[in-house]
């Protein structure tokens, strides 16, 4: 990685910018990526060493939005298989309840999902799986989704020239804000969890009588 941020800080042009694209793309398809820390590297070099705002901000939203894309049609492909070939995690009955339960949530409010998914760090892959597997049209994925990069990138941009030369103060905000996301996120999983055992443990005597 040091290498990649050496080799950008000495090189702006088209290949550098596609190479931007294709972190914040790559972070999609193999999460463990650290594309944000690339992503704000490209921000530091915009405040910084001459890179063009512009060319970062198109590069970082182009590369999202596609490497969202290709997480919603892995989520499409995921989504015919369960219905034609159920998988063996699937075959219990609560399994399938607690899947089908995530799935209508998200059916139901998947855009407001989509339009906050690169706020929600390390989950950002899973939302566009959802909406493959629930079937959402594909303009308005990518739609929600541009929104969302719009967005966290303009903020992104923002941050990065108030804060000039200072990386590590960049990387450091945004450690501490995913940090707090991620701790958010827990807790509403806990909490959903727990109320969704809840529910299925008073709906079993109904089933028994």
């Amino acid at each position: 990685m040091e290498e990649l941020l050496d080799w950008l800080q000495q090189t702006e042009g088209p290949l550098a910018y596609l190479v931007i694209g294709l972190a914040s793309l790559v972070e999609y398809v193999f999460p463990p990526f650290p594309g944000d820390t690339v992503s704000l590297f490209a921000v530091f070099l915009a405040a910084t060493a001459g890179y063009s705002v512009l060319w970062v901000y198109l590069s970082l939203n182009l590369g999202a939005v596609a490497g969202g894309m290709g997480a919603y049609y892995a989520g499409r492909w995921i989504g015919r298989r369960r219905v034609e070939r159920r998988p063996r995690f699937l075959r219990s009955q609560q399994a399938r309840k607690a899947i089908d339960t995530v799935l209508a949530r998200f059916d139901r409010h998947g855009a407001a999902y989509l339009a906050l998914n690169r706020f929600v760090p390390a989950l950002r892959a899973f939302f566009f799986l959802a909406a493959g597997m629930v079937g959402m049209p594909a303009w308005k994925v990518a739609l929600w989704g541009g929104v969302s990069a719009c967005a966290w990138n303009g903020i992104l941009l923002g941050v990065g020239w108030f804060l000039g030369a200072n990386f590590e103060q960049l990387e450091a905000w945004v450690e501490t804000y995913s940090a707090v996301a991620i701790g958010v996120v827990v807790l509403v999983s806990v909490v959903a969890v727990w109320r969704w055992r809840r529910a299925s443990a008073a709906e079993t005597p109904d089933a028994q009588d």
